[in-house]
């Protein structure tokens, strides 16, 4: 049964990165603006959040990529802007633990957060090229999503959350990278995390359906996942890419 839910993207800033990070083997030497993106989905008597974005700019420039945010796009100030309260979250989903997602988790004192089995333990280890992106041995840095672990909801595989939510498993970029699954009246929707970045990696080739991201754990689980995926082409939201803004709430005109 299709469940009147809807999906509202909200802006928590802007990521400036060489484009062929996320477009494996092209775009070389490009630079390109990209979007950390929130989703909200409303429907039923919950509100359910998927990601919460980076730290503070300062932080991400120390450590990680130059990293603009206006006081709009805080996570509680961009929930406020879209009628919601940080208190009135009660699952918040997270894609996956790298930097750029997973801060914030401090804002929502009455929510569990959803995290593949598979993505707590590599992000407690991850090798060591990895590290950085998780914010595993950064003095004075600990992995934000840390300081919620007693609200934790470890996920193995694909889960149904709620009535007309569910995970789906999709390791490659990370080892427990998940996309959700949003039924509307339109149909299935997917969220689809890093698994697929931009638009640009929907464009399909004489070789690829969907191109994954210059930015992987694991090209065998990746390419796996992203055959997973290709039935849903024509309801994927990428998970960096301003283009999705285009539209207020999906599927286009929900209310």
């Amino acid at each position: 049964m299709k469940q009147n839910l809807s999906i509202q993207p909200i802006n928590l800033g802007q990521i400036s990165i060489e484009k062929s990070l996320l477009t494996f083997r092209r775009n070389y030497g490009v630079m390109a603006d990209i979007v950390c993106i929130g989703w909200v989905i409303r429907g039923g008597n919950k509100v359910t959040l998927i990601d919460t974005g980076p730290p503070s700019p300062e932080i991400a420039a120390l450590h990680h990529w130059p990293f603009a945010r206006t006081d709009a796009q805080h996570i509680d100030r961009a929930l406020a802007g879209i009628g919601l309260r940080c208190d009135d979250i009660e699952t918040v989903i997270l894609t996956h633990l790298h930097w750029d997602h997973c801060y914030n988790l401090e804002y929502f004192q009455r929510a569990e957060f959803i995290v593949q089995k598979s993505e707590l333990a590599y992000a407690v280890a991850p090798l060591p090229a990895e590290r950085r992106s998780y914010e595993v041995d950064i003095p004075t840095l600990r992995p934000p999503w840390m300081q919620v672990v007693d609200r934790i909801i470890p996920v193995d595989g694909d889960v149904e959350i709620h009535p007309g939510i569910s995970v789906i498993h999709l390791p490659g970029h990370t080892p427990g990278s998940q996309g959700i699954l949003v039924d509307t009246k339109d149909g299935t929707w997917v969220i689809a995390g890093d698994a697929v970045p931009l638009y640009d990696n929907l464009e399909e080739t004489d070789t690829v359906q969907i191109l994954p991201s210059g930015l992987y754990q694991n090209m065998f689980d990746y390419h796996d996942s992203l055959k997973r995926l290709e039935p849903f082409r024509g309801t994927i939201l990428p998970g960096h890419d301003a283009r999705v803004f285009r539209e207020r709430r999906y599927p286009a005109g929900t209310p």
